[in-house]
């Protein structure tokens, strides 16, 4: 083999083990799944709020302008940042707002939309459990992305009060900006979710493992199918009620503990340690009674297509990782 055939030879065999980066439909189908998902998992402990995720989209190398028009006209605005420093911008309309702050103080969202109205110190503690949810979500959603190119990472850093200054707050540069379209089970309100990230330079980042060695394939294959055998105890739950201890203690059989037609829409699947997975509602298939689970949104019915994790969410998958190690 002449000189000039063996180098050929030898670049076909080392592109033959490089791993492949996505195009940029593949890159942002997973990325805006990853943004859905995340924003689902960030809704679940909020018994009440109902969301409804609508359309996701992204947009990706825009320029701080196109950022800045992004963000909801009224709402929260606040900076994120990483650990190294790098900023980014995140904005919920005024309607995420007020949802949050009235399922944490009625237990439900209002049918009527409040008029805008500056964003409150009140109004901020009420929603960063969310925000930070939403985005140590994403961070883990994310984590699987090849050549992504965003922080790993994003923290909420400080609100907004003067988008005037967001100039001076984020450098120019390319942004990755996300926005997903929210609505909320039994009332026709809208609202918004934005989230804009630095993009930086973390090519082959998820192909290698916590020491930058490769991660073996045949391992991930045998976790993943061993914790697909995995038994998760779940527990169907129609309603809960509160009763002063003498009247419990009164209890006897035969008596009956009345419930709404309400409750029958808000049945709870829970894990073992009670935290809420799925809500839905009390049916019948066969004369027995059932739990209708929810359908997932038309805008990722073909990512969930291929996504091959569990259907249960991301919690209970997690949390068996963690006791597999």
């Amino acid at each position: 083999m002449t000189p000039s055939l063996a180098h050929t030879a030898l670049r076909r065999k080392i592109a033959a083990h490089r791993p492949v980066a996505p195009s940029a439909p593949e890159l942002e189908g997973a990325t805006t799944h990853a943004f859905g998902r995340a924003l689902r998992r960030a809704a679940m402990p909020f018994e009440g709020l109902g969301l409804a995720l609508g359309q996701v989209g992204v947009d990706r190398r825009q320029a701080l302008h196109a950022v800045i028009a992004a963000l909801p006209d009224q709402g929260l605005a606040a900076a994120l940042e990483d650990e190294q420093g790098r900023r980014g911008l995140i904005g919920l309309s005024a309607g995420l707002v007020d949802a949050l702050v009235e399922v944490q103080t009625t237990g439900r969202v209002e049918a009527t939309e409040l008029p805008p109205r500056p964003v409150t110190r009140i109004d901020e503690a009420l929603t960063r459990d969310f925000v930070d949810l939403a985005l140590a979500a994403f961070a883990q959603e994310g984590q699987p992305i090849t050549k992504r190119d965003w922080p790993a990472r994003m923290a909420y850093g400080s609100r907004i009060n003067d988008r005037g200054q967001i100039n001076l707050l984020l450098p120019e540069g390319d942004y990755t900006v996300l926005q997903g379209e929210i609505g909320f089970d039994g009332v026709a309100r809208q609202a918004r979710f934005v989230m804009a990230m630095p993009r930086v330079e973390l090519a082959g980042l998820a192909d290698q493992g916590p020491e930058g060695k490769p991660t073996d394939p045949a391992w991930i294959a045998a976790r993943d199918l061993m914790l697909a055998e995995l038994r998760l105890s779940l527990d169907v739950v129609l309603m809960r009620l509160s009763q002063p201890l003498m009247q419990v203690d009164r209890l006897a059989v035969g008596d009956l503990i009345p419930f709404s037609l309400a409750d029958l829409h808000e049945v709870a699947l829970e894990d073992g340690q009670g935290r809420v997975l799925l809500h839905g509602r009390l049916g019948q298939i066969g004369g027995r009674r059932a739990l209708r689970l929810p359908a997932l949104p038309d805008v990722n019915a073909k990512a969930a297509a291929q996504d091959p994790s569990p259907a249960l969410p991301d919690t209970v998958l997690s949390a068996a990782r963690r006791a597999t190690g």
